[in-house]
């Protein structure tokens, strides 16, 4: 395995009662695939995955480990500005607000003139007229960050259900804990990354897949085709949390997605894009696979 990991964690973090919480742990075998060993929505005693319990688990699985995280990892820029005035958006030199002023602006205009193309071939809305009007910034750096924009504009990939959406008191607890795990060596990209569940899902089985293993009538049903096309990924026997149990359980579920892209992560060597590549490095992202790539 390119990375050096045998060991990978997924965690689907919920709010700080940790009641939402659930955590899962892969061996990465030399056959190149993962076997799901255990699935935990409960810490240890059956207590809910409080902070202490969350980070004292994870510790303690020493070198080897890989932890991904379903929460933003970073903050937008201006959340993390410690400036005691602000200059205007415009006039703003922070790396991640020029980056959506500028490169972030332009493919979320290009991809707003795609759909609108693509609608007026359809029918569905007139084209648009050849001058159009001036439009308010698509981009707030409050509430976007450069990762997400460009896997949503330049891979349609969707983190989030809205671009840019909030997850407030997770964000907050997400940064406490990376702050937490730092204690015991782990870092930011190097063997701690982001990750997104339905991302994962949509650039392996396209956006149906990723919305409706949360939404359809029957998500287990959808769950169990996700899993059974998922040929490097097998359940052990000794696991404590049935592969039935996992697909009943969202937040069980969503933590074995999130190890399952570690693991990946790792074995394929995904990489940084090659554009912005700092930027990216310094402001955060979120590791997905690549949407060519199908189960």
């Amino acid at each position: 395995m390119p990375r050096p990991f045998h060991t990978f964690v997924g965690v689907d973090l919920g709010g700080a009662r940790g009641k939402s919480t659930a955590i899962a742990r892969l061996a990465g075998g030399d056959d190149g695939r993962a076997v799901v060993q255990e699935v935990l929505p409960r810490a240890p005693g059956g207590r809910p995955w409080h902070d202490d319990a969350l980070v004292t688990y994870v510790a303690a699985l020493g070198a080897g480990t890989a932890v991904a995280i379903d929460a933003p990892l970073t903050l937008p820029a201006c959340i993390r500005c410690v400036e005691a005035t602000c200059p205007g958006q415009a006039a703003c030199a922070d790396p991640a607000v020029v980056w959506l002023n500028t490169i972030g602006a332009e493919l979320a205009a290009a991809d707003a003139d795609r759909d609108r193309i693509a609608a007026a071939i359809t029918g569905s809305v007139a084209p648009a007229p050849a001058v159009r009007p001036r439009r308010r910034p698509l981009l707030s750096p409050y509430t976007h960050r450069p990762a997400a924009v460009h896997l949503r504009h330049a891979r349609g990939i969707r983190t989030r259900e809205t671009l840019g959406q909030g997850t407030g008191p997770i964000t907050a607890r997400a940064a406490h804990v990376r702050r937490a795990l730092a204690r015991h060596g782990f870092a930011l990209n190097d063997n701690l990354i982001e990750v997104s569940p339905p991302a994962t899902v949509h650039a392996l089985f396209g956006p149906r897949r990723a919305r409706g293993y949360k939404r359809d009538a029957d998500p287990w049903e959808t769950r169990a085709e996700i899993v059974e096309q998922l040929r490097d990924l097998q359940f052990a026997p000794t696991s404590g949390f049935s592969r039935e149990q996992v697909l009943r359980n969202d937040h069980c579920f969503d933590a074995v997605l999130s190890a399952y892209t570690a693991f990946l992560w790792a074995r394929d060597d995904w990489q940084l894009p090659a554009e912005s590549r700092e930027l990216f490095a310094r402001d955060g992202w979120i590791w997905t696979p690549e949407p060519a790539r199908r189960a």
